[in-house]
């Protein structure tokens, strides 16, 4: 089979829908093996900023002359940048070849129960962690799919497990309140585990899984400090202090909320060191510096201005609304906004329609997707607005509106900020 035609096998599978539990994933992996059998691991969770963290603190491992295996979702334009080794993504070959060897497995367990079929996410957690063994990575930095506790990357043992700032999301598979997802969220912290996260609501929930478990525990805005020197396009200067002592860390990307997730990330490598994986200050300092994580806040041109954003839901648009005011106030925008319907339609509206002069509705690539109809009624409280159905499309309308003066925003998913990338030729 050609690689496409596993990518549609692959994508098939997403029919079977979301299984929360690891009793699926155990069988697949102890069929495969066993690959995450003594992995070294850090381990992500949150609601938003787990990405940039994990690409953060790889990035870190990285200049620290680890080998680092980075497991991360929902990719962006291809399949592949889900699972990376030493920042370079998986092979189309490897990809194949993986999916191919697992097929006897797969069949065992259909064979058992027809319910036993793994799902796309366990198929794809499966494929990152025999390409880690295989690669031998010294570290694996794995983000967490959805929730922690039955999320099917939770057969790992992190080292250090991560916890970024927790809001609602899928409550109704992780609760309906920010205590009950932040317990859910707390259970990929083990015993042997050293976590971090960030003085929130849901804090106290976090600390007493610490406590039941006996797992020491970093704050970051409590026990670590992280404060913005400066901030431009190029990116922004932060300050980082805790017991460790002090950082001035420069990195790409942009928005106050990103100064929270560089405390995040320079505190969980500095975790790292305690758990006994060498990380030498200059290795924080430069790795933080060299990460690449596209689509957050992301300048693609100039003249006009064009920016792109994956914020997906209300609390990550919220951030990326008040992180685009300090950055241009007072400035409107040309606004490209394509959503998902499993997502806060009203909320996103709201935090990002009143930066808007005008906006182009349009639907990504995903049978999940609001209509483009829906979008822009859902946006004209705030700023008239047009139907443009294809992503590619809307993106050219803006354009061809703007002055070389405007900025043209592209949010509302990472299914769009993908699509963008592609369509503007900026593909990561």
């Amino acid at each position: 089979m050609d690689y496409e035609g596993t990518l549609e096998q692959l994508y098939r599978l997403e029919r079977i829908g979301i299984k929360l539990g690891l009793d699926n994933i155990r069988k697949l992996l102890a069929l495969l093996g066993d690959p995450q059998r003594g992995l070294k691991a850090v381990h992500v969770t949150g609601t938003n900023g787990k990405g940039s963290v994990s690409a953060s603190v790889a990035s870190v491992l990285r200049k620290a002359s680890h080998r680092v295996g980075l497991y991360t979702s929902p990719h962006l334009v291809r399949f592949n940048e889900r699972i990376r080794v030493d920042g370079a993504c998986i092979p189309d070959a490897d990809v194949l070849r993986l999916w191919s060897g697992m097929q006897p497995a797969i069949e065992t367990m259909v064979a058992e129960r027809s319910i036993y079929h793994p799902t796309f996410f366990e198929v794809a957690t499966a494929m990152a962690l025999e390409y880690f063994r295989e690669r031998e990575v010294d570290v694996a930095v794995v983000e967490v799919g959805m929730g922690g506790r039955m999320d099917a990357t939770n057969v790992i043992d992190g080292l250090v497990s991560v916890i970024t700032r927790v809001g609602l999301e899928h409550t109704e598979h992780l609760g309906r309140t920010v205590e009950r997802i932040a317990r859910e969220k707390a259970g990929i912290i083990k015993p042997t585990s050293r976590a971090v996260t960030v003085d929130q609501e849901a804090l106290p929930a976090i600390v007493e899984w610490c406590r039941q478990v006996h797992a020491p525990l970093t704050v970051v805005g409590r026990d670590v400090i992280a404060e913005r020197i400066s901030q431009d396009l190029k990116g922004q200067r932060v300050r980082v202090r805790g017991a460790f002592g002090e950082f001035e860390v420069c990195t790409r990307l942009l928005g106050s909320f990103q100064v929270e997730n560089m405390g995040i990330a320079v505190a969980a490598s500095l975790e790292l060191r305690n758990a006994g994986i060498p990380v030498a200050d200059r290795a924080v300092v430069d790795g933080i510096a060299a990460t690449e994580w596209p689509a957050r806040l992301q300048v693609l041109r100039e003249k006009p201005l064009v920016l792109v954003d994956g914020a997906h839901n209300g609390p990550a648009a919220e951030a990326v609304g008040a992180a685009y005011s300090e950055l241009f106030p007072g400035r409107k925008c040309l606004l490209v906004a394509g959503i998902l319907s499993d997502k806060d339609l009203p909320r996103i509206a709201a935090a990002l329609g009143p930066h808007a002069s005008r906006v182009y509705a349009c639907r990504p690539k995903s049978h999940r997707a609001y209509t483009p109809e829906e979008v822009a009624s859902a946006f004209r409280p705030f700023a008239p607005a047009e139907v443009v159905p294809p992503v590619g499309a809307a993106i050219d309308a803006a354009l061809r509106a703007a002055s070389p003066d405007d900025i043209v925003f592209i949010a509302g998913s990472i299914y769009t900020a993908g699509e963008a990338l592609e369509h503007l030729g900026a593909r990561p």
